[in-house]
């Protein structure tokens, strides 16, 4: 039999099946390897319900035969497993020693505070530096959260006897199982229950253990638990869900290969990311998830959402920015993020105290919101966006470092922004982002602390990437009315607080409330426009006041140069609001509503380098996991 092409069923419909074609591409490569055809483009893909996996040269069946003996796996040593193991009559060797590694996880995080700050950001990853690289290096291993996760999970026990019973094979016995596993896969539908019997049927040959089915653990079968677990309501049990050994085996690998685990900040909760491929190779896949490990960092459960899925689309455009900058591996990032991967199969686990429970499951998607990557300015443009997405997401904090009902209400927004593809609750962040910005700074007295607004070019960059699912939005953006109504918004809130805290100018009232008033009225039209026309009646009457101050004090008609030099605003004409009722005629209220705030409150400049610089904060800073014991 000929086998090139191989076929993962979801069956699970969770993160768990992920894991397992991750856990077979794993072994697939490993396989070739070893019979001296290495394949470094196995690919992942995943369509019709399942993931094809497909290698570059077809393996014979006849072929599957070595004397080489394939580790696969570590288990993990510590000092209480060193105990069970003995108990059991087996010693742990080679493998993770978890004791060890864990304090070089100590050592690392208090060497880090040392540094400095500019070298304590996730940001610092795409610096490489010298010291932060010797850092990593000195520290613990890549997996070392993979295993912590495991060990806080309380399954070590469960972990070490799948690795020991694969170590534990004679080659000859274990290229029979990678028979076996073929025969499995290599069908459309995979007959797990004939593999099993097939499983009993060797080991009996072979003298080994016979039984095929283990219990199925929730760090890598998020909702698998002890409990009632039948087809029919007809009894109760208290066991957990059994699986065949070889499957669980192949998802913890796909587990340290394709996951990241976190403990969430200010708990012991837990919450794991698991990539979801669309078409992409193996190398691919892991090389992306090492990258993901490094620069994205524990933060808040709804934040975490957010900072992964940004994180994610960041390393995409940062290699493909090296890419096109060195004229090397012009193919391999070149394809839409979302062709490569959709995004990321989440679980959160909630401490229960003596165990974690699994508490949801959900997705979140990569970012849609990019032009192709076909040039430097793309990808440059796209790389400004996605730092200026992620400055605002993570200084969203209350007081103390807390999220309160404002900021859990503005991140919930923008993660329904990233799941939907769908740019209209962006509007609703973008809106609310503004007034919440301008409260803050009302209160915060130090100008370096205050919170970074949305910039009109990124705004822009969204409307012009994004296809919405009624209308072309660029119209509106590019209506003149439009612009000169969100300019004097502007001008009346975030401008004339500018003015008034750094360059002592009073001259002009700042408008606290006005964002949230226009939001409260924007669902009916009539509501809406009065609420904008009484404003604009009272900022053209405080702007015709300072023009006639001027005017007198030259005795002359103003000019365009008067208006620049002496700091003044222009008003808004009848033709404007004429323009803006247009498209209230065109479009629905409350999207006009939301698009003009957020424009309002946009600044126009960019961020300059220093400024980006100076926005850090003391959560870059990591600290070590000693919760598990």
């Amino acid at each position: 039999m000929i086998y090139q092409k191989f076929f993962v069923n979801r069956s699970a419909d969770t993160s768990a099946d992920i894991l397992l074609a991750i856990g077979w591409a794993s072994l697939l490569q490993e396989i070739c390897k070893a019979l001296g055809k290495p394949d470094k483009q196995i690919m992942l893909t995943f369509q019709n319900g399942s993931y094809e996996i497909t290698l570059t040269r077809a393996l014979q069946e006849e072929q599957l035969i070595s004397d080489t003996w394939i580790s696969f796996l570590d288990p993990l040593i510590s000092a209480k497993q060193d105990e069970r193991q003995a108990k059991k009559g087996r010693a742990l060797k080679d493998g993770f020693n978890y004791d060890e590694q864990r304090e070089k996880q100590k050592q690392m995080v208090a060497q880090r505070k040392l540094l400095d700050p500019r070298l304590r950001s996730p940001d610092a990853f795409w610096l490489q530096d010298s010291k932060l690289t010797q850092l990593r290096k000195d520290g613990p291993r890549p997996d070392f959260a993979h295993y912590q996760a495991i060990n806080m999970m309380k399954v070590p026990d469960t972990f070490n006897a799948l690795v020991l019973r694969w170590q534990g094979l004679s080659p000859e016995q274990q290229w029979l199982t990678i028979g076996l596993l073929c025969r499995l896969f290599s069908h459309p539908e995979n007959d797990v229950e004939a593999a099993s019997k097939e499983w009993e049927r060797l080991a009996k040959e072979q003298g080994i253990e016979r039984k095929a089915s283990v219990t199925a653990v929730q760090v890598i079968n998020p909702t698998t638990g002890k409990g009632s677990n039948t087809p029919k309501s007809d009894h109760l049990t208290s066991g957990g869900v059994e699986s065949f050994w070889l499957l669980e085996l192949l998802k913890f690998k796909g587990f340290l290969l394709g996951a990241v685990p976190y403990i969430l900040k200010g708990s012991k909760d837990r919450k794991t990311y698991v990539i979801q491929p669309a078409t992409a190779a193996l190398g691919t896949l892991t090389r992306i998830m090492d990258d993901f490990r490094t620069i994205c960092w524990s933060s808040s459960a709804i934040k975490l959402d957010i900072l992964a899925s940004l994180r994610l689309a960041q390393i995409f455009v940062r290699h493909r920015l090296n890419e096109l900058k060195s004229g090397e591996g012009l193919a391999e990032w070149e394809k839409p993020i979302m062709s490569v991967t959709h995004g990321f199969d989440v679980a959160f686990y909630k401490d229960m105290g003596s165990a974690h429970a699994t508490m949801n499951v959900s997705t979140i998607n990569v970012p849609s919101w990019f032009p192709p990557f076909k040039d430097l300015a793309q990808v440059e443009a796209a790389d400004e966006l996605l730092q200026e997405h992620l400055r605002i997401i993570r200084r969203i904090e209350g007081y103390q470092g807390k999220e309160g009902n404002d900021e859990l209400e503005l991140l919930r927004t923008y993660r329904d922004f990233l799941s939907g593809h769908d740019l209209y609750p962006f509007w609703t962040f973008a809106a609310l982002y503004g007034s919440y910005l301008f409260r803050q700074r009302e209160h915060e007295k130090s100008v370096k602390l205050w919170l970074p607004q949305l910039t009109k070019k990124g705004l822009d960059s969204l409307v012009m990437n994004h296809q919405n699912k009624h209308k072309e939005l660029s119209p509106i953006t590019h209506n003149r009315g439009f612009q000169h109504i969100a300019s004097a918004i502007r001008e009346a809130t975030v401008r004339a607080q500018r003015r008034y805290t750094q360059e002592n100018d009073n001259r002009y009232e700042v408008r606290y409330g006005l964002g949230q008033e226009l939001i409260r009225k924007a669902r009916y039209r009539d509501d809406f426009a009065n609420a904008l026309n009484e404003f604009l009646f009272l900022y053209n009457m405080e702007t015709a006041r300072e023009e006639e101050k001027v005017a007198k004090k030259l005795q002359r008609r103003l000019t365009t140069d008067d208006y620049r030099q002496n700091h003044l605003r222009y008003p808004v004409t009848t033709a404007d609001i004429e323009e803006l009722n247009d498209l209230l005629d065109q479009h629905p209220t409350e999207l006009i509503a939301k698009m003009l705030i957020s424009y309002g409150y946009a600044r126009l400049e960019a961020v300059s380098p220093t400024e980006a610089n100076d926005d850090k904060t003391e959560d870059d800073v990591e600290t070590p996991a000693d919760e598990e014991e």
